[in-house]
């Protein structure tokens, strides 16, 4: 597994990947995240892997409008019970996880319609 510096891209600044400096025409400002963490194959295969995109998402709270950190809670819970690879178990510690943080922002937690 590979650890990467978490970059977030935005307009007219510069930034850094792969070692090559990035000039960012179009989009939004740039801020970088403070986390770092390990990117496996594409999936999710561990709770642990909900936590650090969640303590992303809280980082990212602190910079981008309510909606898109609602987005993105929903694209992860999409995530969490469509993978193949996380345990049943594991997809439960995951979106109890999910639904903590949604409610330490004030927005409903994630109810399955049917069970896992």
């Amino acid at each position: 597994m590979a650890r990467r510096r978490v970059l977030r891209k935005r307009e007219g600044r510069v930034t850094y990947e792969g070692g090559k400096r990035i000039v960012i025409p179009h989009g939004e400002p740039v801020y970088l995240g403070t986390q770092v963490r390990d990117y496996s194959p594409k999936g999710l295969s561990h709770s642990r892997e909900v936590k650090a995109i969640l303590k992303e998402m809280e980082e990212d709270a602190k910079h981008l409008p309510p909606r898109t950190i609602q987005a993105r809670c929903y694209a992860l819970f999409m995530g969490i019970l469509h993978s193949s690879k996380m345990p049943k178990t594991e997809k439960r510690k995951a979106i109890k996880m999910l639904n903590d943080f949604r409610r330490k922002h004030g927005w409903k937690p994630y109810e399955l319609q049917i069970p896992l």
